[in-house]
């Protein structure tokens, strides 16, 4: 009876898989489809689709500006929110501490739409829309809560005994924090920054708002193709950004880095 079970869980567990990976399977066959609408089962394989993606151009700047956007915005987000995490791991537990964390993660309540409107105002103001800047305010600012409480985390966990050891022994602070305090924050960096480069490489609404042509992302140009034309192309890019995908997280995991994802979660 135990077995059976066991196989009608494994069976469950499969059905889920699937289920969730339908999508993703579709668009990876249309994306090798010889021709230019979806027929299942495939009648035909071909790379034609991902050639003309690469030929017509469309996509290699936003691709670029979208992978450097989110490793600077990251990095951004870092340096912001360390200092904000060791200030307020200082005084965790008085009353207005709570109400300034929950100020801090606040973009993670409030929907993107309503973020995209405020900034498109704020930004038009200063005549900043269309702009780097402006890109890497708004992504900066959506990435910020993720590496916040990622850090956080890892922060809460320092005692305080081996800071105080550090400047007894004639330390600097910034020695200290290089050599004490950093290493116990670095497994927060980590999957705070890989969740902050997947938020902002995928950040398609506030994206939409404050970019017309000079600095539109990946994930807009992919909106813009699509709405004017419904060919494999878009299917091709976004199976191929399944690919780096993968081919990052297998790296991530080679390196050691993925486990500190698990330790945050």
């Amino acid at each position: 009876m135990s077995t059976f079970f066991r196989l009608l869980f494994n069976l469950l567990v499969v059905v889920i898989y699937l289920y969730l990976l339908a999508p993703l399977i579709v668009v990876v066959l249309f994306s090798f489809s010889d021709r230019s609408f979806f027929s299942f089962p495939p009648t035909g394989f071909s790379f034609q689709w991902y050639v003309a993606a690469w030929q017509s151009g469309a996509f290699t700047e936003p691709a670029i500006r979208s992978l450097v956007l989110a490793v600077v915005a990251s990095l951004f987000a870092a340096v912001l929110a360390i200092p904000a995490c060791l200030g307020l791991r200082r005084y965790k537990g008085r009353r207005w501490a709570g109400l300034l964390e929950f100020l801090l993660i606040s973009p993670l309540v409030v929907p993107a739409l309503i973020i995209g409107i405020a900034l498109l105002y704020f930004f038009l103001r200063l005549n900043l829309i269309d702009t780097w800047i402006a890109m890497l305010a708004a992504h900066t600012l959506l990435v910020f809560p993720f590496m916040f409480r990622s850090i956080f985390v890892s922060a809460v966990g320092i005692q305080s005994q081996y800071e105080e050891a550090s400047e007894i022994l004639g330390a600097s602070p910034w020695t200290t924090f290089r050599n004490v305090v950093f290493p116990f924050l670095l497994p927060g960096i980590t999957s705070g920054a890989i969740f902050a480069f997947i938020i902002s490489f995928d950040q398609f609404t506030v994206s939409l708002f404050i970019s017309q042509v000079d600095q539109i992302t990946l994930p807009v140009a992919l909106y813009r193709y699509l709405y004017d034309v419904n060919d494999p192309v878009a299917a091709a890019v976004s199976s191929a950004l399944v690919g780096f995908g993968l081919i990052l997280a297998i790296a991530l995991q080679r390196l050691g880095l993925l486990r500190h994802v698990g330790g945050q979660a």
